[in-house]
């Protein structure tokens, strides 16, 4: 019986741990909005990040500096270039450059989205369990979220 105790103590325990750093979701939200503006309004700022011109914010410079030198590296006469050219790349973290220029896009689209006078939105638990029966990009999903930014 103690056994079961600090079993179940223990999967209680790690539940509240998990719960306690797990992400929760956000929408945006602008109360009173009706579902034709909340959906113009998302695809206006959507495309706002989506063609943002990257070429020069510095991880794109970065990224792309450092590709350069590890062609230049991999190019030299009579493959000098050993191992030089891979180190050249891991240098530049390409994946951190990626994370990088994803957030100075999704800033974008914040910026346009409060501008419009959107706000974050938390999702409960139970939101999150209904949201997740629809799939992305579904009508059904779209009605929803507008459902909840619209309270």
């Amino acid at each position: 019986m103690k056994g079961r105790t600090l079993s179940i103590l223990l999967l209680l325990a790690t539940g509240t741990a998990e719960a306690a750093t797990r992400t929760p979701t956000e929408t945006w939200g602008k109360p009173g909005v009706g579902y034709e503006e909340y959906r113009g309004d998302a695809i206006a700022c959507a495309k706002i990040g989506y063609f943002r011109d990257v070429a020069q914010d510095e991880p794109a410079k970065r990224f792309i500096r450092g590709f350069e030198t590890a062609d230049l590296l991999l190019n030299l006469p009579g493959g000098e270039a050993g191992d030089g050219w891979e180190s050249s790349i891991r240098r530049t973290q390409p994946d951190r450059q990626k994370r990088d220029l994803h957030a100075i896009q999704v800033g974008d689209v914040e910026r346009c989205l409060t501008d419009k006078g959107y706000r974050r939105v938390t999702l409960t638990r139970a939101e999150e369990k209904t949201l997740a029966r629809y799939p992305r990009g579904s009508e059904a999903r779209h009605r929803y979220l507008h459902a909840l930014a619209a309270r």
